[in-house]
Parts: structure tokens; C-alpha cells; sequence
């Protein structure tokens, strides 16, 4: 079996088991006015707009807070009087979408439609005709309640056909799968720095176009979540205005070196890739099934239906798994019982290796025979 190259793994959509240079660089105190800060807030917003092709057309704006800060600051800031947003929802984090806009005061309509298969032309362009006055569209790029991977090329092509805003939800996937916002046009991407930046959270980050930007000036009603404002003041001064959570960027400034020296979103994604390539043929030879097929899935997070076996709760086996060491998340649905592992993070097929024989030794420690029996491998829908 293989060796742990950690002491303690978290498997979760985020945050992930990092690097141990990113946590060594939040043991620095730093002054919020200092250069050192000021040069790691510039360096990080030029990096994040050289990986999505954003440097001519996009602004890369931090704020304090989560992703969730960033998703609302744009809702608040981009968003005119009498604009009326469609979120596409196929899973848990379109409904976050929705519960966030709707917190923001947001016109907000909503397509809802199953996990898969994935959203279709025809599906949006049904509810686009049927809703005339939709002026922007959100969706989620990866959808970690499933795991699976949205057309967001498909809809960014429909937005441009009839002028409309776009915003992505890339929280989960951004820095690991592409996205190119100049080619797709889009307003807004919502960026997390502890998904597959392999950073920590404490900061949340808007890729913004740059011309919604500037005609965005006074429009938020809020004062920590005027984008435009905290835009306007980092462009003349370097810095934040409120006090900024300078040992998270320290950790952000290190994790976007680290990224590059791996070659940037393309291998990043190959290691992620092998990672869950390893978790999900293992777990399918011992009888598992996966949620989604492969051709829908994102290769950062997998989602397994539930053993159908007396012997098994989700409490049970997640206390196991700690037991060894491992944490993993529950599903997101409501339908049927499901779990979560993530494969992101400082994470290698050394590690998945391991983890893939700690998971099958947590199962029979609750009394779970593996591999699964063909009555075990049931399905339940109900």
C-alpha cells in the first residue's frame, strides 16, 4: 500500500490540503500599506488575468471575504436598474446563484433543469423566448454538487447572439479548467482562491470586462461591495480600501508562483485528472457507481451513490475516514444518498493511492463487505 504524503488530507470541494510552502507564507506579518503587500496584490490580479486570456479586455479585482463576497459585489455593481438575470440551475451551487441574487434584490428568474444531461441550446433558448425581458445569464462552470461540467462555451455563444450579459460561476474549477473570457465575452467570472489556485480562502476575486466596469461607477448600493470602487481605488493607490487580509495573500501570492511553475491550467488539470482517474476506477472495480459518466464529469471532484447495505450511513463512514486521517464531504442532493471526495489540492497518485485503500478499509471497519455485493451496487432513486 501506498504511503501517506500527508498527515491529514481534506477531500473536499474546498478548501484542500495545500502546499507546505503556501502555509509557511501566511506565517509573515506584512503591512497592508508596505510595498511587499502592494507588490503581491498587483502580481496576483496580472497573473489571474494572464491565465484567462483577460490582460486586454478584463480587470482582476480582490475583495475581502469568500468567493460568495465577490459573486454578490458583481450581482450589486454590474448589474443596471431593470436588468433581469437568468441563472441556469442544475445542481446545488446554481440554487446558491439564485439565493445569493435574490439577497442582492436581484430581478432573478431561474431555468431549472436536472443534472443531467447538461444543459442544451434548446433548453435556453426556450426560456429565453419565452422571457423577453432576461438581459444577463449566470451559471455555473463546474457543478461540485454533481461534479459535472457546463456547456458554459454553448451559452456564452447564445449571450453574444442576443446581447446579453454573461456571468460564470468558476469558483470551483478556476486555474484548472480553461476559460477564456476575452473569446467568450463575458462580464463577470467569480473566482475562489482555494479550489484549484490550491490557496486558502479569505479573499474572493472578479475577472470583470473591463467597459461593464466603467460604466458601473455608483451603481452598487453598498459600500464594502462597490466593485468599481475597490477597482478605482487599487488601480491608483495598489492597495485595498479597507484593511486586507494580508496573510491570505501572502498564501495566494506563493500559490499563483507555484501554479505557474506547473505550467499553468493545462497540466494542473492533468494531474487533477490522474488523481481522479485512480479514486474512480478503483472505487468501480470494488462496485461503486459513480453519479455521473465520465463524459459530463470534471476531473477535480466525484461523486458516488451510497452503498445500499445495512451495514452503511454516510456519519459512520465519514467518521472512519477520519479516523485515518481522511476528510470527505456528503452529497449534495436531495434524491438520492450520495458522497463527495475531492482530488484537488496537493495532491499526487501516490496520495490517491493511498486514499483509495484507506476508503476500502474505512468500508469494512463499518461493516461493509468489499467489494460491494450486486444487491449493495443497487441505485436508490426514490
Amino acid at each position: 500500500m501506498a504511503e501517506p504524503r500527508h498527515d491529514y488530507y481534506l477531500l473536499t470541494p474546498g478548501p484542500l490540503t495545500v502546499p507546505a510552502e503556501i502555509k509557511a507564507a501566511m506565517q509573515r506579518d506584512r503591512n497592508p500599506g508596505g510595498p511587499d503587500h502592494i507588490a503581491i496584490t498587483r502580481d496576483v490580479r496580472r497573473y489571474l488575468l494572464e491565465i484567462c486570456n483577460g490582460t486586454e479586455t478584463h480587470e482582476c479585482v480582490l475583495l475581502q471575504g469568500s468567493s460568495t463576497y465577490a459573486i454578490e459585489a458583481c450581482f450589486h455593481t454590474l448589474l443596471p436598474a431593470g436588468a433581469r438575470l437568468l441563472i441556469i440551475v442544475n445542481g446545488f451551487y446554481g440554487n446558491r446563484l439564485r439565493e445569493v441574487a435574490e439577497g442582492a434584490r436581484v430581478d432573478v428568474v431561474t431555468l431549472q433543469l436536472p443534472n443531467v444531461p447538461l444543459p442544451t441550446r434548446a433548453d435556453l433558448e426556450a426560456a429565453l423566448d419565452a422571457d423577453p425581458a432576461i438581459t444577463h445569464i449566470a451559471l455555473c462552470q463546474a457543478e461540485t454538487g454533481t461534479g459535472a461540467l457546463n456547456p458554459v462555451e454553448m451559452v456564452a455563444e447564445i449571450a453574444r447572439e442576443r446581447g446579453l450579459g454573461l456571468m460564470v460561476d468558476s469558483v470551483a474549477c478556476f486555474g484548472g479548467v480553461a476559460i477564456d473570457v476575452a473569446a467568450l465575452d463575458v462580464d463577470a467570472v467569480f473566482v475562489s482562491p482555494n479550489k484549484c489556485l490550491e490557496s486558502v480562502p479569505g479573499v474572493g476575486i472578479a475577472i470583470v470586462k473591463r467597459s461593464a466596469l466603467l460604466a458601473a461607477k455608483g451603481r452598487s448600493p453598498s459600500g464594502v461591495l462597490d466593485l468599481h470602487a475597490q477597482w478605482k481605488f487599487m488601480e491608483e493607490t495598489g492597495n485595498w480600501r479597507w484593511t486586507p487580509p494580508t496573510h491570505v495573500m501572502g498564501a495566494l501570492g506563493v500559490a499563483c508562483d507555484l501554479h505557474r511553475r506547473e505550467g499553468g491550467p493545462g497540466p494542473r488539470l492533468d494531474r487533477y485528472r490522474r488523481n481522479w482517474r485512480i479514486l474512480v476506477d478503483g472505487l468501480r472495480q470494488q462496485g461503486f457507481q459513480t453519479l455521473l459518466p465520465d463524459d459530463v464529469a470534471v476531473p477535480i471532484i466525484a461523486t458516488f451513490h451510497d452503498p445500499v447495505d445495512p451495514g452503511y450511513s454516510f456519519p459512520a463512514f465519514h467518521a472512519a475516514m477520519l479516523r485515518r486521517g481522511i476528510e470527505i464531504f456528503p452529497g449534495r442532493l436531495t434524491a438520492a444518498g450520495t458522497f463527495r471526495i475531492g482530488v484537488m489540492g496537493d495532491l499526487v497518485e501516490q496520495d490517491m493511492i493511498f486514499v483509495l485503500g484507506q476508503i476500502c478499509a474505512a468500508f469494512e471497519e463499518i461493516g461493509v463487505q468489499m467489494p460491494l455485493s450486486d444487491a449493495a451496487q443497487a441505485v436508490e432513486t426514490a
